[in-house]
């Protein structure tokens, strides 16, 4: 081991001390520490480290795979387009839900579902079905074996399947729904699923539609539609137990609504790209 990565290591292990943890990932802290060369190493690999949610459930959703190691995994033409997988922040998907009514008609769609952590918190709510899509089969097989050790511990829950394919060629299923995606891949795609989703409503205008969006890069797909109306759009911060386990200490969640959901004053927030391609935050 070199030098660098020695002192690296050190760095790391000293990040990762509780109390030295819950120092350092105090937004004002951070934002000072960003500027210091080298202090990124206190907050180790964020996805890579073994989440909590994996740690008290026994599951595997933790990790990050890059878009180049899914692009190699297959030929299919939409992994051209595929971005980073890693895992949301559990706490701020258990937000987003709770704001939505009705959630026992609901059928819960996530594009692109990865390991399958969003579906995991889907099942704590009553949703009338929930189901994931995911192009890259290793990744469709682990969050299989996910949902079967969430079954056996909680049987009283929804089930959870989850299909391996083409998150855009996915027909959304009848009735009530509420479509998920954690910024699964690019434009060309995310303008497609918005092609599905009005053709949903198109299909049957009487239903109720959410689109829960996680770091809407391409938020600006879903504000072009002329069936959907923004609901929802803020940023939240991470619960304590989830700092260092992630990109950064919040993220943006935003919420699209059409059918015949009762109309709320949506929010005006700017999408702001702080990182093009792969981060979004919100601003009034």
């Amino acid at each position: 081991m070199t030098l660098k990565e020695t002192l690296k290591l050190g760095v790391r292990t000293l990040g990762a001390l509780p109390l030295v943890s819950h120092l350092i990932h105090r937004r004002a802290v951070r934002q000072f520490l960003n500027r210091v060369p080298g202090s990124r190493a206190l907050y180790g690999d964020g996805w890579n480290r073994k989440h909590p949610f994996d740690r008290r459930y026994g599951t595997d959703t933790s990790g990050c795979v890059t878009a180049d190691e899914l692009q190699e995994r297959g030929d299919h033409p939409a992994l051209r387009h595929v971005t980073v997988y890693g895992g949301s922040q559990p706490s701020l998907l258990r937000t987003a839900l709770a704001t939505l009514p009705n959630l026992q008609t609901c059928t819960f769609v996530d594009l692109g579902c990865g390991k399958g952590r969003p579906l995991i918190v889907a099942s704590e709510f009553a949703f009338r079905d929930i189901v994931g899509v995911e192009l890259t089969p290793e990744l469709a097989q682990v969050a299989r074996r996910n949902m079967e050790l969430i079954a056996a511990q909680f049987p009283a829950r929804t089930p959870v399947r989850v299909e391996q394919g083409d998150a855009t060629e996915f027909r959304l299923p009848p009735g009530d729904l509420v479509v998920f995606l954690y910024h699964p891949f690019g434009t060309e795609l995310v303008r497609k699923v918005v092609q599905r989703v009005e053709e949903a409503l198109q299909q049957e205008p009487t239903r109720r539609l959410f689109v829960v969006l996680y770091n809407p890069v391409n938020g600006e797909c879903f504000d072009a539609s002329a069936k959907l109306s923004r609901r929802y759009a803020r940023m939240l911060e991470y619960a304590p137990e989830e700092r260092g386990f992630g990109p950064d200490m919040s993220d943006a969640l935003m919420i699209w609504q059409g059918g015949s959901v009762p109309a709320v004053a949506g929010p005006n927030a700017r999408i702001l790209i702080t990182n093009p391609g792969s981060r979004a935050e919100l601003a009034e």
